[in-house]
């Protein structure tokens, strides 16, 4: 069940990234300065380099907000080891 919700969110997240893609692209057929806005943000996303370093930093980002939410969720994963490798519990 665990690997289902893992794939559901992976799944949801793609499908939310390419809708806000098709968005934007939706938004360079509109008329006057929304249109022209439209047009700048799609050549921007568009253009190799900026794609592949926006989406670089996106993942990035992503990562980190992921992993800091989990720590927060589950806890320090800070764990001591004696000198045979076995943890110490610790009374705190």
């Amino acid at each position: 069940m665990h690997a289902r919700k893992q794939i559901a969110l992976g799944a949801g997240l793609i499908v939310i990234f390419f809708l806000g893609l098709g968005a934007v692209a939706a938004t360079a057929f509109l008329p006057g300065y929304a249109g022209e806005f439209g047009q700048a943000c799609l050549s921007l996303i568009t253009s190799p380099f900026l794609m592949e370093s926006a989406i670089f930093f996106l993942s990035l980002t992503l990562l980190f907000a992921i992993n800091g939410w989990r720590r927060q969720r589950e806890g320090s994963d800070w764990v001591k080891l004696d000198e045979k490798g076995i943890p110490i519990k610790e009374d705190s």
